[in-house]
């Protein structure tokens, strides 16, 4: 009289003495010992269970773990869900890779595209004249593989070769011949030529046409810079992005 007991507490004492005797249940101090025996039985029991190829048994523990055969196959699942691989840049389209106004710094000049298709941002107005159709230019340039690892495909300022064309002849690659256009003696152009329109703006894919038309690196590391990006089969057209810096030195009449 004046006890009261926890009949689910009572019951799961019961099933453990294996009688019908009550026994009072453990302190809750003493979990953390009996947690190893429960292991213990549940691995016999899913032993027992692999050598007759039944289910391990859970008749001494409530939860019942994996057989070996899932414990043995559960790396290889995990293998195949991680093979798969995460589409990376180089495998998906871009459409802005190419756009260097996608990834503007603060303080950057922005692009201005031009009726051909270049992008066009011009570093500093010149204060001489605009030369005309027929007339001979000189100009200054520097060149990049600017959409796969922007190396320089090279620097007239280190080579001493300044490009000499006549404008209107087809003899400088399209963006050349639109840039120089409308430009006045002095000022300097940044131009990007997008990969996808490279052959159009730029150099033929055929190596033999490539070079009809200039500027045409004068070193051998510079063609070669260059042939790599454009002969490279395995590159997306974004990686074909080229940039130069151009400037207007003189007008030749």
């Amino acid at each position: 009289p004046g006890l009261t007991f926890d009949m689910n507490a009572v019951s799961s004492a019961s099933c453990i003495a294996g009688t019908g005797a009550i026994r009072a249940p453990r302190r809750s101090v003493n979990t953390a010992v009996r947690r190893p025996a429960q292991s213990i039985v549940s691995a016999r029991a899913m032993k027992r269970g692999d050598d007759d190829g039944s289910a391990p048994s859970s008749r001494h523990d409530p939860v019942a773990l994996p057989s070996r055969r899932a414990v043995a196959l559960a790396p290889l699942a995990a293998a195949l869900i991680t093979a798969t691989p995460k589409p990376s840049l180089a495998d998906t389209e871009c459409t802005e890779c190419s756009n260097s106004n996608s990834s503007l710094a603060p303080g950057d000049k922005p692009f201005v595209l031009s009726p051909c298709g270049a992008r066009f941002a011009d570093l500093r107005e010149g204060t001489g004249a605009t030369p005309q159709p027929g007339q001979t230019v000189v100009v200054e340039w520097v060149g990049y593989t600017s959409g796969y690892q922007a190396k320089k495909i090279e620097s007239t300022r280190e080579t001493d070769t300044p490009y000499t064309f006549k404008l209107g002849a087809g003899q400088a690659i399209p963006a050349f011949e639109e840039a120089v256009a409308d430009m006045k003696v002095g000022g300097i152009r940044r131009i990007e030529i997008p990969g996808e329109l490279e052959e159009k703006l730029a150099y033929s894919r055929d190596p033999s046409q490539r070079y009809n038309v200039g500027p045409i690196p004068s070193t051998l590391g510079g063609r070669r810079t260059l042939d790599f990006v454009l002969d490279n089969r395995t590159l997306k057209d974004f990686n074909r992005t080229l940039l130069f810096d151009v400037r207007l030195s003189a007008i030749r009449k």
